[in-house]
């Protein structure tokens, strides 16, 4: 653990002339943040914020997907207040999939989605549908989770109905059993979404970034 600040600039530091793919940093990730083996698994108790900060925010643009998974064990470890300044990386991360490891490259993205859910985040709202992407391999998981986390924004998740409309017929189009689209309980969810009379104030990165929050 003494090599810990170390292994953290290290991870930080990638050399693009010599490393251009990022294989040190790759099994940084893997060595320092792994939910089992990682040096970082347990307590994040006495470790550096700002080396911390700097070593997740260089992961997240790693190549390899599995890597970028390695580092959603230190999101349910921090409060707020802790993650706040990690959270347009972690958006970014959601947007942008890592080129390589695809198998393993939605982990990130769907744990980084629920973390911009459950504080509230109003840029994370539309990519709970958007990141569903019908008609790509894996959706299995990936609609599940889309839609739990689509529910945490509750009535303030108005604007989405209409795409949650579009995606049904967009499922059925792919010639989807109607009750395997039944089960996911989209109708259910819009009236959820419409019932809602006191939907949750949104905080938008804008106002975060600027240092002034919003209500909550």
């Amino acid at each position: 653990m003494s090599a810990l600040p170390d292994l953290l600039m290290m991870l930080a530091d990638q050399d693009v002339v010599t490393d251009p793919r990022g294989m040190q940093q790759r099994y940084l990730c893997f060595g320092l943040f792994d939910r089992r083996d990682g040096m970082l698994r347990g307590s994040l108790d006495g470790v550096d914020r700002k080396l911390l900060d700097a070593a997740v925010r260089a992961g997240l643009r790693n190549e390899d997907g599995r890597a970028r998974g390695a580092l959603g064990s230190v999101y349910r470890k921090l409060s707020f207040e802790q993650i706040k300044p990690l959270l347009p990386a972690i958006r970014q991360a959601v947007i942008e999939p890592a080129p390589s490891g695809i198998m393993f490259a939605d982990d990130i993205r769907l744990s980084g989605l629920e973390i911009l859910a459950k504080h509230r985040i109003e840029e994370g709202l539309p990519l709970c549908v958007s990141l569903i992407e019908p008609s790509r391999w894996g959706l299995g998981n990936r609609i599940k989770r889309c839609l739990a986390t689509l529910r945490l924004y509750g009535g303030a998740a108005k604007s989405e109905i209409p795409r949650l409309r579009r995606l049904e017929e967009e499922l059925a189009a792919q010639r989807w059993k109607v009750d395997a689209i039944e089960a996911l309980g989209i109708p259910a969810l819009i009236r959820e979404i419409e019932e809602d009379e006191d939907p949750p104030v949104l905080r938008s990165l804008r106002s975060l970034e600027s240092g002034s929050r919003s209500p909550i």
